[in-house]
């Protein structure tokens, strides 16, 4: 363990030390507790790479689909399956602006076309690979339930062999910054055509004719359609693309025409006939989580499959871990295929051995190895159990995770620094009083969201992200910085 001591005595009201290193270092300011010296030291941190068990893929931002190769770990595949979530309550609109004596030409009994508009959101791997995207509907006896929990090693629906539509060659072209976007115009999208004449058939019946100006045509959608999938076919390595799925919309186009008289101020016979024609589209949308009777009707879940090749391979099971000095000293974490870093630090202990001391900060440094995969944007740190597993607050296992409480368990990747910053001093001052005791602790890519009471995670239960973004570190890069003061007595 190296050291690095620091000395200065100032004397006001009492004497204080204070760090002579660069504050910037240090993180921010040290406040010793007592007379003594001040110390900093970098322990030795143990990494491996664990694999978690599995990652809760229900009803997430983006709907996943394509395959990548990994050059150090393998290939991932993605699809996804989900339900419409309005269609119960959508209705067909015909507006003829009050007119009352119009005289129909074509009334909306036809669906002219459909068509699925999906925003990019992200994508992990090589876009330059022309992919084809299909549109398929579930098997008849399929169910995807809105309560139920889906994960990315679910069992995947049995899909009709019937396409309902698809687009072939696709040159993808992905919006990389969401902070430009403002509307699903400003967004690059996967646009795919639904041809399939039944379907498009079993739409148009749903239009309740009876009424004629406000036709709701979704009441039979969902006991016939069980739940839709995207999926691509594509090149070895091409790449998994991220749709919104808040924005994602099947459009539902319809066209009507009229007329009606335009009379003079006179209202002599010289009045006009005027004619209408106007093309409507219903949304039907994927993202949405409630129908009229405000009981949740949507269901959502990717599947990703990885198949490991190289070192990591030898991770097959939940709680397989491996070292980082079985893998050429480093550890990966990709928290949508299971793979997360535990870390331990054996020599922390050893500090309580050679005399009282107070820990005036401790922050656990990462920096991750360059690479042109999109890294995590957040990581999380959780308390982990002897078999590398999250603890939890039930022992059913659909408890809340337990975070290592403290200053904050989540850190955000700094891009000047490139490296994401836990303030850790909390967690370790109760390991080293005995409150706490520790088997490690587990980091994961975390879920977030943004609200005005700030930043957090989603969900307790599910905040491990289910997102492709990866990210790869050496051992050396992990430092866990010690700031402490020997007290003296």
């Amino acid at each position: 363990m190296s050291k690095s001591l620091f000395a200065s005595f100032i004397l006001s009201l009492g004497l204080f030390l204070t760090a002579c290193e660069d504050p910037q270092e240090i993180g921010s300011e040290v406040f010793v507790q007592d007379i003594g010296v001040l110390y900093t030291d970098t322990l030795t941190v143990d990494a491996s790479t664990v694999l978690l068990d599995s990652i809760i893929t229900s009803n997430t931002a983006n709907l996943l689909v394509g395959r990548y190769v990994d050059p150090a770990l393998g290939t991932v595949e993605a699809s996804n399956y989900f339900h419409i979530s309005n269609a119960d309550t959508l209705r067909s609109v015909v507006d003829t602006a009050g007119r009352k004596a119009v005289t129909w030409i074509k009334y909306p009994t036809q669906v002219d076309s459909i068509r699925f508009i999906l925003p990019y959101s992200l994508y992990h791997g090589d876009t330059l690979q022309r992919q084809t995207f299909k549109v398929s509907q579930l098997a008849d006896d399929a169910l995807l339930e809105p309560t139920k929990a889906y994960y990315s090693n679910s069992g995947a629906p049995i899909l009709k062999p019937t396409l309902l539509g698809q687009v072939r060659n696709v040159n993808i072209r992905p919006i990389k910054n969401s902070n430009i976007i403002s509307g699903v115009g400003r967004f690059d999208t996967l646009r795919i055509p639904i041809t399939d004449p039944t379907f498009i058939n079993f739409i148009k019946s749903q239009r309740d004719l009876t009424i004629k100006d406000d036709v709701l045509i979704g009441t039979g959608f969902r006991d016939k359609i069980r739940g839709l999938s995207i999926t691509s076919e594509s090149a070895k390595n091409a790449a998994i693309l991220g749709l919104s799925a808040d924005r994602a919309v099947m459009k539902i186009y319809y066209s009507y025409k009229y007329t009606y008289t335009l009379l003079n101020k006179a209202l002599t016979a010289d009045s006009i006939k005027v004619t209408v024609d106007t093309v409507k589209a219903n949304d039907l949308f994927i993202g949405l989580y409630t129908r009229a009777t405000g009981a949740a009707n949507n269901a959502r879940f990717n599947k990703l499959t990885a198949t490991r090749s190289g070192t990591f391979n030898k991770l097959v099971y939940p709680t397989d871990a491996l070292s980082s000095s079985q893998a050429n000293n480093q550890v990966v974490l990709q928290s949508s295929t299971g793979l997360a870093i535990k870390v331990k630090f054996p020599s922390l202990l050893k500090l309580k051995e050679r005399k009282d001391i107070a820990i005036n900060k401790a922050e656990l440094v990462l920096e991750p190895n360059s690479s042109s995969y999109t890294l995590p944007p957040d990581l999380i740190l959780m308390e982990s159990n002897n078999s590398n597993q999250p603890i939890r607050s039930t022992t059913t296992g659909d408890g809340n995770l337990l975070f290592v409480l403290g200053e904050a368990s989540t850190a955000a990747y700094v891009t000047k620094s490139n490296n994401y910053t836990f303030n850790v001093t909390s967690p370790l001052q109760n390991i080293l009083s005995g409150r706490n005791k520790t088997n490690g602790w587990l980091l994961s890519a975390d879920t977030f969201a943004t609200s005005t009471a700030g930043r957090g995670p989603i969900s307790g239960k599910s905040v491990v992200s289910s997102d492709i973004d990866r990210a790869i570190f050496d051992n050396k890069k992990i430092k866990l910085k010690v700031y402490y003061t020997y007290v003296s007595k």
